[in-house]
């Protein structure tokens, strides 16, 4: 019985260093910390979509451009740029700076390799608290969506990713979408609805957290809307 249960022991462990090895990419292939992932190996756990065609698929009318900004998680890295929707620049809002990981995707012209502006570990991002008391994290996230602005003018395709895809990454596509709507009027509760619904797609999400998102655009809409609120706390237009 004891050599049975030895022999099966022996055959679960390199299956599960499989399995936590294929789900957290942790594998730096070089001096620059770039991380590889075998491509498509969890396409289950990617929540990659287009954040545009998504919005306007929840509120069943277009509301925004689509093809434009891209979300997932950190478990494309590695894989074909053609995969994540080939964006002109990665956006990386993922983990600690400790970590040295890098992520990427493989283009026709070489790496494109994701950008950050933080200085400590994003989380929180949507709570209104880490807005009145998180200036350095306020700092990043400003910086993410003024570059984003430029390059939507400019007509760049973006993809914004996290580890999970999901909560940081959630909040800087909801304030992306949110400026945008507010370009033809006021934020209305249906397009709140929609960038709610957008959300909840991830499939990493866990039920308690449905109506984070839409708590926080109302929070910051009111009295002078998601525009002023973050020319406020970015210290001017973005």
């Amino acid at each position: 019985m004891k050599s049975k249960f030895s022999k099966l022991l022996w055959l679960l462990l390199p299956m599960t260093g499989f399995a936590v090895w294929a789900y957290y990419p942790n594998i730096i292939t070089s001096d620059s910390g770039l991380v590889f992932k075998i491509e498509g190996a969890i396409d289950s756990s990617l929540n990659f979509r287009d954040a545009g065609a998504s919005i306007n698929e929840c509120a069943g009318r277009k509301l925004l451009p689509e093809g434009k900004i891209y979300r997932a998680s950190g478990f494309f890295s590695g894989w074909s740029c053609d995969k994540v929707g080939n964006p002109d620049v990665i956006y990386s809002l993922n983990g600690s700076l400790d970590s040295g990981r890098r992520f990427y995707c493989r283009g026709r012209d070489g790496y494109k390799i994701g950008v950050t502006y933080q200085r400590e570990e994003l989380n929180d991002l949507e709570f209104l608290e880490t807005w009145n008391n998180r200036p350095e994290m306020v700092d990043a996230v400003c910086h993410f969506l003024k570059n984003e602005i430029t390059n939507l003018a400019n007509d760049k395709t973006s993809l914004f990713h996290c580890d999970a895809g999901r909560d940081r990454t959630g909040a800087v596509i909801a304030l992306l979408a949110a400026y945008e709507l507010e370009m033809d009027g006021n934020l209305s509760e249906e397009e709140i609805a929609a960038i709610e619904c957008d959300y909840r797609k991830s499939s990493s999400l866990k039920s308690q957290k449905y109506g984070r998102i839409q708590k926080f655009l109302q929070g910051i809409k009111s009295p002078s809307g998601v525009r002023k609120f973050l020319e406020l706390k970015c210290g001017g237009p973005i």
